[in-house]
């Protein structure tokens, strides 16, 4: 039996009585429609394994990695069963017994060493040859179309970090307190403007902010891959800095940062805050801000913020039609995954373009001017959707958008 090398409470798969209500908002069953698809279908494997009917093979582990992490089962699920611990452990037990599959082995290796890191940087200065510049700033798109996938983006990695040294930013409006910017992978080596402009905000709304050189990678690229060894390395390196610096909070622009943040650094000393919280709170000073030209936007909610954090789904519209300016659309499924799903998008490119065109359908319908978000996997992902139907429509980050209204520059 592999019940204690898969170490999943029995008492949690009970619990699932099969009733099939994850299927109505699994986004991979839905451009699947195969039963192993949804999160009741791993459950039951699971289980089978679990009571030795079964046994952890290689298809059983691809199986596990058949999944964006979206949390949309666990979200209706009327048993409250906790879907994403449990095909977290199996994709640990698999990735013990059979290692990493090749593309996340080159991920979770990039974004643990600093040095493969700058080689990477190093490597964009030559992208210009198969790459150009997207619509979608910080993000650079295939020259050529790649054979049965079209227009690819990826982001435009800089050479050096952003947080290339300790580096304190002082409130630009009466005080409120001091936050750490924690910058994860993206927003430290390519996303490094939005860095910019989340300080940059963060100062105009009365913060002191302060970002280390010493952080790393959060390790959520680990985490789920099923690489807990290499997690908990990352995971324990950020704690001992983040808990030596004296600060009201930790701020972050990443929606997986923010939720891994929250859910798996227990012994973080102070409160973690996505940046769009840091937002909702001020949003009496934030009234008084308003954009040169009018602006209508259309908002995509990240599955880590509006599942992950429980971050309410009017906090975005509450925020953009607070500026003056802006008109603010809603768009259909807008808490729908948008197919990115971390390595997912790499090891299932196929379902990863299903989901994503349907996300590109319900962002075109908006006639928006812009689709906004805060994680910069979904920026990548919509970027490269918009790129592939020709649209002169941008992703943006929240922050790209607020900095607008300010006329201090850094």
């Amino acid at each position: 039996m592999d019940e204690k090398f898969l170490q999943i409470k029995q008492e949690w798969l009970d619990r699932c009585v099969r009733c099939g209500s994850c299927k109505n908002v699994c986004p991979v069953f839905n451009a699947t429609r195969e039963e192993p698809s949804v999160s009741r279908g791993k459950i039951s494997l699971i289980d089978m394994i679990q009571k030795g009917y079964g046994k952890l093979d290689r298809e059983a582990a691809f199986l596990f990695k058949k999944c964006t992490t979206c949390l949309r089962c666990q979200e209706i699920c009327a048993m409250d069963i906790p879907y994403e611990e449990i095909i977290l452990k199996a994709r640990e037990a698999a990735t013990a017994k059979f290692g990493l599959f090749p593309q996340e082995k080159a991920i979770t290796t990039i974004l643990k060493n600093e040095k493969l890191f700058d080689s990477a940087g190093s490597f964009s200065r030559l992208s210009y040859l198969l790459f150009k510049p997207s619509k979608s700033p910080q993000n650079a798109v295939s020259k050529f179309p790649v054979p049965g996938k079209g227009a690819t983006v990826i982001p435009a990695i800089k050479e050096g970090k952003f947080n290339y040294k300790d580096r304190n930013f002082p409130a630009k409006a009466e005080r409120k307190g001091k936050l750490i910017y924690f910058p994860g992978c993206i927003f430290s080596r390519a996303y490094t403007d939005t860095s910019k402009n989340i300080i940059k905000v963060l100062n105009h709304l009365g913060y002191d902010i302060f970002i280390s050189s010493k952080t790393v990678c959060c390790g959520a690229p680990s985490l789920h891959a099923g690489d807990t060894k290499s997690f908990e390395e990352l995971k324990n390196k950020n704690l001992k800095i983040l808990n030596e610096i004296e600060a009201d909070g930790i701020v972050t622009g990443c929606a997986t940062c923010c939720h891994n943040l929250k859910h798996n650094y227990k012994k973080l000393n102070k409160p973690v805050f996505q940046f769009l919280e840091i937002l909702e709170q001020n949003i009496e000073t934030i009234r008084q801000w308003e954009v040169k030209e009018p602006l209508k936007v259309t908002w995509h909610h990240p599955c880590h913020i509006v599942r992950g954090q429980n971050i309410p789904k009017d906090v975005p519209r509450k925020i953009f039609e607070s500026i003056n300016g802006i008109t603010y659309i809603e768009m259909k499924e807008s808490d729908n995954c948008c197919g990115m799903g971390g390595s997912f998008k790499m090891i299932y490119p196929g379902i990863s373009d299903k989901i994503q065109i349907r996300k590109i359908s319900n962002i075109m319908a908006t006639d928006a001017d812009a689709v906004i978000t805060e994680c910069p996997g979904c920026i990548m992902n919509i970027a490269e959707g918009l790129e592939k139907v020709n649209s002169s429509m941008p992703c943006n980050h929240t922050a790209d958008i607020l900095a607008k209204c300010i006329k201090t520059t850094y």
